[in-house]
This record gives C-alpha cells, structure tokens and sequence, in this order.
C-alpha cells in the first residue's frame, strides 16, 4: 500500500504493482479497495488484458483518514483526492473506472479534470444520479446510526439502509464516519454537468439494481456514452458479475487500439 497525502487526508492506495498502463478504481460506498475490487477478481482479467490495478481507499473507508462532518465528503473533495492520487502517482490521463458512489466520484472527476481521464466506467450507478436521493441517503445515515440493525419488518424503502447497514457491519467499517460521508456526497447532477464529461463513456448496472436504477437515462445524457444492463443482477451483485467484468475490461482495451472509437 502507498499513502497519499492532501491536505488531512491520508489516502491508501492499493497498486498490483505491475509495468502494465494503469487504471484507476474507485470503490463505491461502504466499501473499500479489498472488498470492492480484490475479492471480486478484478486484478486477474485487468491483467490479462495489459492493466495495472491502482485503487485507493477513499476518505472515511478502509485505511484512509475517517472525517465525521458531512462537508468533508463532498464529491468535488473525494474527486479530488483521486486525482491527488494520480498525479502522484504520474498517472494521467488514464482510465478511470468507478462503482456506485465511486460513479459519482468519477463523474466529477471527469468533468473537472478531463486531461486526467481517457475513458470513463460509471458502474452501478443511473438515473440515481438524476434524482434528489437526500430522504434516501439520510434513512442510510440513521440506519448506520441506530443500536441495531432496520427491521426487516419495515417499509420496502427501508430495505436499502438495511442492505447497507449488514455491509457495513460485514467489513467492520466505521458506521459514524460512513453517515457522515452519505449526507455529504449528496449531488443531482444536471445535464450541464454531464455535458462537460468528455472521455469516452460506458454506463453499467445491473437490471434489478434498485440503488442505481436504469442506467440508460444517465447514459443519454452523457456525450459519447454507452449503456449496458446486467442480466439478472442487483446493486450488490452486479460488482462481480462476469458480464460486468467482461464488457468492463473490452471498454478499456478499445483504448489502447489506435484509432478506437468510443
């Protein structure tokens, strides 16, 4: 592992350490670089197709610093912790690929810094991304909040915060600093945002994912993008799927072919 350092934020970077080009992962919430990527087996087809894995754990997750005010979760301060990576790092531009709230992550990212990215996966994520998730995201920080685990006895709506509550609970994350990292990357983004994306795009998520629900309106509206649906898959299903990995990697690879069209 390397650290990072910006500002108070020391940022731990997974690298497979390879000569390969690199790519860069961006876990999603409640996750970290091990759980999002590793155990999934992303490092074996990246590899094989000429990759280097580099996946930090992002502020609040895994090793990195844990704040406990919402602000310092702010997509543009996590967007730019990645590029502080990169540069460190002397990656650019590279391909950036990002999984749930790692999407938004890179969504910003990507239209930021756009001569840091040279293609752009937004994974697990879709109109969710267009949406006002405030009420949803606040029901998550509660739940990670509360003694116990939501009752399965509750709402359809509170199945989401239950999901991410055992998650969080299964990794042994710090429930305090994820609550405050879910009120603070709250975002909807416009379509002036996403017209500012330049890379070339791939929008994935699985078809019964109800966390990111469909990727295709997000897809419209993102210059030189393309959409895929996962059969059969959920939110948290759809990280390891082998359709997903396999449509994930081909993407990237059209970019080292000269002349690769989006």
């Amino acid at each position: 592992m390397r650290i990072v350092t910006r500002g108070d934020a020391h940022i731990h970077v997974y690298d497979s350490g390879t000569d390969a080009a690199p790519v860069m992962l961006v876990h999603g919430f409640a996750s970290d670089h091990a759980t999002n990527w590793l155990a999934p087996g992303w490092v074996a087809p990246l590899a094989a197709a000429g990759f280097r894995a580099v996946a930090p754990d992002m502020r609040g997750h895994g090793r990195s610093t844990k704040f406990y005010a919402p602000h310092a979760y702010a997509l543009e301060e996590m967007a730019a912790d990645v590029a502080a990576v990169m540069e460190e790092l002397c990656m650019a531009p590279v391909p950036v690929v990002g999984y749930s709230m790692g999407g938004f992550i890179a969504a910003v990212l990507a239209a930021a810094r756009p001569d840091l990215v040279s293609r752009l996966v937004l994974a697990g994520v879709g109109a969710n991304m267009l949406a006002d998730t405030t009420g949803r995201n606040e029901a998550i920080a509660q739940g990670l909040e509360a003694d116990d685990v939501p009752s399965v006895a509750g709402p359809p709506a509170s199945e989401v915060p239950r999901r991410f509550r055992l998650f969080a609970d299964q990794t042994g994350a710090d429930r305090k600093a994820l609550a405050a990292c879910i009120r603070g990357i709250g975002k909807v983004f416009t379509v002036q945002d996403l017209a500012r994306i330049r890379a070339p795009t791939l929008v994935i998520a699985g078809e019964r994912d109800d966390v990111a629900r469909d990727p295709q309106p997000l897809a419209d509206l993102i210059p030189h993008a393309r959409c895929v649906r996962v059969p059969k898959r959920d939110h948290m299903r759809a990280v390891g799927d082998k359709i997903t990995k396999r449509d994930v990697v081909a993407f990237l690879a059209q970019g080292t072919q000269r002349g690769a069209q989006p």
